[in-house]
């Protein structure tokens, strides 16, 4: 063989290996893999109520609507009834209204304003109850007709009094009573 053919013989066969090693060879596609099961997510921890997003019944915030006297009721044995029942030997209990006559509006609830119209014109509230009764009236008054704005001051007044240790235990019965009737009272929105 000639020598320019060994040559030329040599030089192919260096370009075909080097076309060769240039060429793509498609990626082998990868292997699907089975998703392998791992632990389960944690669970919430439920020792801790308040953790939650939502107010705990029986533990409720500083900004609750529930009177103080009712928060955590649930967790002690006899729940508010134990802090209403505790009477002094001094303190005399308030006569008691008769309910259907209260429900009919023929007598008040307590003093002098709680309740459906008023003992009379220009009499001084009792007690904080009663001056909470009387600002409601004063609220519809002026408002012209039974506002449901009045009626949620009635409330909060009347839970800061249920709240008040310094109250007659009685007061603080029937104030946590008016918080009750405020939430339920026929009223209308400004």
């Amino acid at each position: 063989m000639p020598p320019y053919r060994s040559t030329l013989a040599l030089v192919l066969l260096l370009a075909a290996s080097g076309a060769l090693a240039q060429t793509e060879e498609p990626a082998p596609a990868p292997a699907q893999e089975e998703p392998v099961p791992g632990p389960p997510p944690p669970l919430p921890d439920l020792s801790d109520p308040n953790a939650r997003n939502a107010e705990s019944l029986s533990e409720p915030g500083p900004n609750s609507t529930i009177p103080k006297a009712l928060r955590g009721s649930g967790s002690k044995s006899g729940g508010p009834a134990n802090d209403l029942n505790a009477r002094s030997s001094n303190e005399t209990p308030q006569s008691r209204s008769n309910l259907a006559n209260v429900l009919t509006g023929k007598e008040l609830f307590h003093g002098n304003y709680c309740g459906a119209g008023q003992r009379g014109e220009g009499l001084p509230p009792t007690d904080q109850l009663d001056a909470a009764c009387m600002r409601h009236d004063a609220c519809y008054d002026a408002a012209g007709y039974a506002s449901c704005a009045c009626d949620q001051m009635l409330g909060r007044e009347a839970s800061a009094v249920a709240d008040q240790p310094s109250v007659t235990a009685d007061v603080r019965g029937k104030a946590l009573s008016v918080v009750e009737a405020a939430g339920v009272l026929s009223c209308k929105s400004p």
